[in-house]
């Protein structure tokens, strides 16, 4: 099969940096950028080491002091279980960012493959093609990174100061914090302490919210780029029987596009193979975390039940009606909804997730 031939874009460099430009932020702050790009400096490289040390140890010191606070008698039940979804979320963030860093290798091919892919463009309609699938893999990072980061600010620097309220009774002042357990190595009644413990809290939550939104802007940049090589093969295929050409040039043609065809391919199976250990983490995590909301929630539901168990038909005629009230009004939980269409639960979850998996297979 004849190679594709070589008619380098005199813009790649320029289009591979507008690319890859919010997955190059994302990555220097967490340390990552230089194990996936090979071209970086020396400087960025020695950054790039400090950024990561930096952002283990703030993990680590994280997962220690709540793990500490969650499985020991410092907190009681009701504490236990609200812990258990900070620790869980800091858990599995620390899994996603040991998986970027165990299969740095895999997203360097990918980059890699992108940045020739750039260099191989054969002309005008195709880059605008790729443009323009690269631009929907911004907007989704865009949304990614704007969804994150102002519900994961408003919960470590907000909600705090809107759910604790001070200790009369024992006349002390409560430091507000949005992860309990740090007054096991701090003294949080000093107020530098106190600021000192908040503003390490910010920024672990800044380092979690990176790791979770650079693996989503790495999807789908090398998604909408995957989809973007595929709209070039449709391109080609239709160019085939609308173009008039003799034998020969048309088994040339023919053999450009199956091989773009099957580049694209295995393009995609390079995604699917760098990202499958991470997505299982983000679904075991989200689904776990998403589980205990629920079971927070789905006490109303146990009143119902706990009401039918009771002898009721002993009591008076009055009294069971009242209890009959309780269980029709207990059949309807309390739940959380996206935006009030869908209701966040395990079977819509899954449903969510094998709709994208149909759809871009049937884009393949």
């Amino acid at each position: 099969m004849r190679k594709i031939p070589m008619w380098p874009n005199a813009n790649h460099e320029k289009d591979v940096i507008d690319t890859l430009i919010w997955n190059q932020w994302l990555l220097r702050v967490i340390g990552i950028w230089p194990l996936v790009y090979p071209n970086t400096t020396r400087i960025e490289k020695i950054l790039a080491m400090f950024s990561f040390a930096l952002c283990w140890t703030v993990l680590s010191l994280f997962l220690i002091l709540t793990s500490i606070y969650t499985f020991t008698d410092r907190s009681v039940m009701g504490e236990k279980i609200k812990m258990l979804g900070p620790l869980g979320y800091v858990f599995f963030s620390m899994l996603k960012y040991l998986f970027l860093v165990i299969r740095h290798k895999s997203f360097r091919r990918c980059i890699k493959i992108l940045t020739k892919d750039w260099c191989m463009v054969q002309d005008e309609y195709h880059r605008e093609i790729m443009l323009r699938d690269a631009e929907k893999g911004h907007i989704l990072s865009k949304f990614c990174i704007v969804f994150m980061y102002c519900g994961g600010l408003s919960y470590n620097t907000i909600m705090p100061f809107l759910s604790q309220r001070p200790d009369i009774e024992q006349n002390i002042t409560v430091r507000p914090m949005a992860y309990l357990g740090f007054d096991i190595l701090f003294d949080l009644q000093l107020m530098p302490v106190y600021v000192f413990a908040f503003c390490l809290q910010c920024f672990t939550g800044v380092v979690m919210f990176n790791i979770t939104t650079s693996v989503c802007c790495l999807a789908a940049m090398f998604v909408a780029h995957a989809c973007g090589q595929i709209d070039i093969v449709l391109a080609r295929v239709k160019n085939l029987v609308t173009v008039e050409c003799n034998r020969v040039k048309f088994k040339q043609c023919m053999a450009i596009t199956v091989q773009h065809h099957v580049r694209a391919l295995r393009f995609s199976a390079s995604i699917e193979n760098t990202f499958r250990e991470i997505c299982l983490i983000e679904m075991v995590g989200t689904t776990l975390i998403m589980c205990l909301i629920e079971y927070s929630l789905i006490t109303c539901s146990k009143v119902g039940h706990t009401s039918y168990k009771i002898e009721w038909y002993n009591l008076p005629e009055k009294t069971a009606l009242d209890l009959m009230l309780m269980i029709t009004m207990s059949r309807h939980p309390t739940q959380i909804t996206a935006g009030k269409l869908i209701s966040l639960s395990f079977t819509n979850f899954g449903n969510v997730s094998t709709c994208h998996i149909i759809i871009f297979k049937t884009k393949i």
